[in-house]
Order: C-alpha cells, then structure tokens, then sequence
C-alpha cells in the first residue's frame, strides 16, 4: 500500500506543484518554490503562517495518565499532579485521568498529592522531546503528610516519541543575521544572448558601430515572443529583520519586509513597428502595460495546533498573519491602447496615433517627476499610501504518510494618497511628415496639452490590491515509504495561482516539485523544478551549511539558464545567514 501511495503522491506532485515568487525564501528557492508546508520558522512568514505551530509540536511533549488507589486500583479524582520549577500542575477527573501538555524536554521532579493520601515524589522523571510520556500512579492511603520518594525508571511508563511525517525545525528561536535577500528578473520574449546578438553592435576598424539587422534577423526577434504580449517582471525581495519563537505551542514570528515589483509589457505588433516601420497603408494597434510598487511591510504571524484530530487527519495547525503596509510608490496602467494608422501614397506621408486607457500612480517626493530635483533620496520617507495585509493558512498530517497545506497571502490592499494622479481619456492626433523641426515640436506640445489637461488629469487617491495568491502543497519523508533510503529526503510538490494585482502579478498558475536531501547533517542538498506561469519550465538549485546555533543558505530559481543551451531569459538568486537555538 504504501509502493502505491508513493507513485500517487509523485504523480499528484507532478500534476499539481509549483513554484511561488517569494524570493527571500531561500530554502523554498532551491526548491523551486515548493514551500506550502515545509517552510519552518521565519521561512512561514509569508507562506503559510500555520507552519509556524510546529515550533511547539518539534520539542514539547505530554505527560497523561491515571492515578489509582495502591489497594483497590480505583481512580482518585481531584488528585494534584505537578512539575516542580515549570509551573505546570493538573487534577485529575472523575476517572482519575490527568493530562499536561507543552512540557519542554528534560529531567524533573513530579510530586503527586491527595487529602488522605500519601505524597508521592518521582524523580529523574526523564521527559524526551517530541513524546507522549503515559502511565498509571498508585498512592496508597495514609496520614497527610508522608512521603515517598521512587525513581522514574522504576515506575511503569510508557515513553513514545511522536516523529513528524516530515522535517521540523527543533529551534526555539530563529532570527535572521543579515537580511534575507532575493533578487529575479526575467522576460518571455526576446533573452540576454539575443541582446547581445542584435543589440550592442558589431566590431568595425576596432570600433562598436550599429548592427544592420536583416529580414531574418528581425524574424529571429519576432520568433523569440512566446506569445503575442511579451512581458518583462524585475523583483527585489528583502526579508530585513525576521525572528520566530514559540510560547506553549503557540509559534509566533516578527517580521519587516522590503518588496520592488516592476512590470512591462510589449506586444509582438508593437516590437514589428520598431523592427520594419510603418509603411503606407499600416495600421498597428498594441495594448501597453506597465506596473510597479514599492512596499514595506511589518508583520505578526502565529500558528498553532488544534486540540483535536479527525479520521485520518491528525495534527492540525491554523495560522494568521497581520501586517501592516506602507506604500513608497506605485504606478498602473488600465487598458491603455495605442493605434497608429498612415496612409496610403496617395495622401503623402500621413499618420493618425490615437490613445485610450487610464494610468495611475502615486509615490514620495522623491519619486514624483515634479518634485524630485529637489528632494533628496531617504530609506525612511513618509509613505504615499498606507494599507492592512492578511495571511491565512492551515496544515494537516494525513494517513499518517503525508502533510498537507493551503494557504492565501497577501489579501488587503493599500490607499494611495501622496502624489496619487489619474490620466484617462481617449484621444487622437494627426501628424504630417517629420521633415521639418517645427512640425515634431507640435507634435510634441500636444501631447502635454493632452496631458496635462486638467479634464484629464485628477488629483485624487485611489487604492490598489496587493499581490493575493493561493496556495496549496503536499509534502512527505521518503523514509515513510523506503526506511532503508540513506539519510532523509524531503520531497515537496506545490500549486500557486495569482489572484491578486495583475498589474504587479503574472496570472497564470504555476507547478513545482522540490527536494531535500540530507546525506550529511550539516550538508542539505536542494533541487526542485518549475513548470507554468511566467518562467516556463525552471530547475532549482540550492545548498547551504546547518550547524547547530548558526545556518547558512544559498540557491537560484533558473539553474537551467545557465546551462549549456540557455537563453538566460531569467534569473533569480537568494541568500540569507540566521541564528537559531
């Protein structure tokens, strides 16, 4: 049964995985993204803040069972069981049933009391991470105050260790050292080596001059557009300041956050007209779409396991993450077209450009076109818009084989007030020939007219979604399947969807397959690939140093990129330094 749920659980990871776009991440990085439920620590802020309950569940363990009357094995109800030095005490029930959970691992004294009752004092009660500790307590009826003293080992209990499906993080606490520092840019059209081809001159008498492209040339450039709109994404992802902890399985993470997006699309008419011109009687009509933010967020993520278990479901953690945001700057376009007409030989040398669509932008002083010769640069400007974020999510251990997760980030958005403009309307302007400076100068002046015309122009704030995505994941130990497989692989399968901003987002939905392999404990191994949304098909890669009290990550999203036959179309990197203990 389990040969066959293994080939399942491939299958599905094959068919429905993929790769998120947060880049700081630099574990889920090397693993193409696949992080939905193995993201530990401060790799859950963002993802999945229910992960962030398996702080607790990695170290804490409960002490339950039933104290009993030595002479007549009937329960005591109300009898006291407590931990000496935690402040943890239970009574138990009219079963005689006693139950303390999130006992941190170690050796304590436990001391057992009831009116009418001897004192029952157990030392060396040895408490292993990650176990259930059950048993019965006999005390015998005597004067109050008599105590008895045994030791642990003599005392039938039954210790069982509750090893996850998959890696937890034993950490009680986890801060980022440096920032966690991701980087990515990529485009489906054109690529690094055609720039360099067509695009930076030939060698002449030891000098760059222009290339002249010829018709194949220009068919090669036309050919590289994946399809007819051609889009170019940059993002920089800073995770600056990270930290998680936990409090009575409760996790808890703290973290600051530096996001850039930028967006370009260009249409494979548009780049025709560049390429060929606009010959008598053409007519080229392109959308064009541009968008970018500059957000900062602070947040409060939390994750914990319910206190119960279903058919087959068991371990269930939920988690919510709060953050604040602040917007630095932020531009949109709205079905913004623009259509060139020239006519035909007879009427001469006759264009007619019209524009429709809408543009929005807003951002600090030193970003607005207007104000910013006179502003000076500052990492800490007062915001040009303001807004609430939220991140839910849930994970489960299911059939006792696999976990599973879901999850939705970034739901909010932000009011853009500072410099906020909008630009619409639907317009049209005639141009006869180019040959003499007046005329280009007309041109040019009306465009500004039109622009800046105040029917067109509003000063007035607007607000704009954040990058909503949903999330879903299934993960497992490849020891759950083969106890014979050297050390521990980690096998991750994710599905992403956008659903929010598309300004800022590219829409289609993406799959993933990660891996970590751990052959030698300080030593992880990652790879992982991509399939869908912008990038297309993607191999991961990623490593790293784990010691003790200090982990070292590194990893790029696009290994095959650079390899052999790439086209470096994209490119991602990410690393990042953390303290843990």
């Amino acid at each position: 049964m389990k040969f066959k749920a293994l080939v399942l659980f491939l299958l599905v990871s094959f068919t429905v995985a993929l790769g998120g776009d947060d880049r700081a991440n630099v574990r889920g990085l090397g693993m193409a993204g696949a992080t939905t439920v193995t993201s530990r620590t401060i790799d859950a802020i963002g993802v999945n803040p229910a992960l962030l309950g398996y702080m607790g569940i990695a170290s804490d363990s409960e002490l339950k069972g039933k104290i009993v009357d030595s002479q007549t094995r009937q329960p005591i109800p109300g009898a006291r069981v407590e931990i000496k030095n935690l402040n943890l005490n239970a009574r138990a029930n009219f079963s005689g049933e006693f139950s303390l959970k999130n006992v941190p691992p170690g050796t304590y004294t436990v001391v057992v009391t009831q009116k009418g009752y001897e004192t029952l004092v157990i030392r060396n009660f040895r408490v292993s991470p990650n176990s259930k500790i059950s048993g019965t307590i006999q005390i015998s009826r005597e004067e109050t105050g008599k105590e008895t003293v045994v030791d642990f080992k003599n005392l039938d209990f039954e210790v069982k260790e509750q090893k996850p499906i998959i890696y937890n993080d034993n950490s009680d606490f986890t801060m980022s050292l440096i920032p966690q520092m991701g980087a990515g840019i990529g485009m489906n059209f054109l690529s690094y080596n055609l720039y360099l081809d067509y695009f930076t001159g030939v060698d002449s008498a030891g000098q760059k001059v222009a290339r002249h492209l010829s018709d194949a040339d220009k068919q090669k450039i036309l050919d590289s557009f994946d399809e007819n709109l051609g889009t170019l994404i940059g993002q920089v992802d800073a995770k600056l300041i990270n930290l998680a902890f936990h409090i009575k399985g409760v996790g808890i993470a703290i973290g600051a956050r530096e996001r850039v997006f930028s967006r370009f699309d260009i249409s494979k008419d548009f780049m025709r007209f560049i390429l060929y011109g606009n010959t008598p009687g053409s007519v080229f009509s392109y959308d064009v779409g541009v968008g970018g933010a500059w957000l900062r967020e602070y947040s409060v993520s939390i994750g914990t396991k319910i206190p119960f278990d279903l058919i087959a479901v068991k371990n269930i953690n939920v988690g919510l993450g709060v953050k604040f945001i602040q917007g630095f700057g932020y531009a949109e376009t709205d079905g913004l077209n623009l259509t060139i007409e020239t006519a035909d030989s007879t009427r001469g040398y006759e264009m007619t450009a019209s524009m429709k669509g809408v543009v929005r932008r807003a951002g600090v002083d030193f970003l607005d076109p207007n104000k910013q010769d006179n502003v000076k640069f500052s990492p800490f400007p007062t915001p040009a818009g303001t807004g609430l974020g939220f991140d839910i999510g849930a994970s489960a251990e299911v059939l006792g084989l696999f976990v599973a997760g879901i999850s939705i980030t970034d739901i909010g958005s932000v009011n853009w007030t500072k410099n906020a403009i909008i630009v619409s309307g639907d317009t049209s302007f005639k141009f006869s020939g180019y040959s003499t400076q007046e005329k280009l100068d007309s041109l040019r002046q009306s465009f500004e007219d039109y622009i800046n015309s105040s029917d067109r122009k509003k000063y007035e704030s607007f607000s704009a979604g954040l990058p909503t995505a949903l999330r879903f994941g299934v993960a497992t130990d490849l020891k759950n399947f083969l106890p014979f497989f050297p050390g521990r692989m980690l096998i991750s399968a994710d599905y992403f969807q956008p659903i929010g901003n598309k300004s800022i987002m590219f829409k289609k939905p993406k799959l993933a397959l990660g891996v970590e392999w751990i052959l030698i404990g300080f030593l992880p191994l990652r790879a992982g690939i991509s399939l869908g949304g912008f990038e297309g098909f993607a191999l991961s890669a990623g490593t790293g140093i784990n010691l003790p009290f200090l982990e070292l990550n590194l990893a790029t999203g696009h290994l095959n990129q650079l390899m052999s036959g790439g086209d470096l179309r994209h490119f991602s990197i990410a690393t990042e330094l953390r303290l843990k203990f």
